[in-house]
């Protein structure tokens, strides 16, 4: 038996937003800070808490910690998970700027898109994307993605401006 096999196994925990979660994400009644309230956006039910903790800018321990200790997340359940490694027939995570040394866009998962897209949404205009930021969260897959995405640069337009907008929509929006 080798070192790995011998090694424990990991666990993962998932986290839902509770009742009083979801109603401050609608009514802000308690007032969250930004970076609690951004974080309360991010928690889905799918999200490892590894995964939220590569969204989460500031502290992602102690956010965690903060939303569930009031009562605005809950554990849905703890996992063992494998190490992270290629899956057969996904396609390859390449960086931003395309396959080294070629003209050729990336390949990127949707759900790295996704998260890029609301993170970029929520920089530029900050609460005022929030609405949208939670739809976006909950596309499926691209095309379902695509027309949130262009009421996201409208977002940005009203608040930001053209040249804004359209830099979204270059990233973002397939065609623009």
């Amino acid at each position: 038996m080798d070192a790995l096999s011998a090694s424990p196994p990991q666990m993962a925990t998932i986290y839902r937003k509770t009742d009083k979660g979801r109603a401050e994400i609608e009514t802000r009644a308690n007032r969250l800070m930004p970076r609690l309230r951004q974080a309360l956006i991010m928690v889905d039910g799918n999200r490892r808490d590894d995964d939220l903790a590569k969204l989460i800018l500031q502290d992602p321990a102690e956010t965690l910690t903060a939303l569930l200790r009031d009562g605005f997340i809950e554990v849905a359940r703890v996992t063992e998970v494998a190490p992270r490694t290629a899956v057969a027939g996904a396609p390859a995570l390449q960086a931003a700027s395309g396959a080294a040394g070629t003209d050729q866009p990336a390949v990127v998962p949707f759900i790295v898109r996704r998260r890029e897209a609301v993170r970029a949404l929520m920089d530029a205009v900050g609460p005022f994307g929030e609405p949208v930021a939670m739809r976006l969260e909950k596309a499926a897959d691209d095309a379902a993605m695509q027309p949130i995405l262009a009421v996201a640069r409208q977002v940005i337009r009203t608040n930001r401006g053209n040249e804004a907008a359209e830099a979204f929509g270059k990233r973002f929006i397939s065609g623009a």
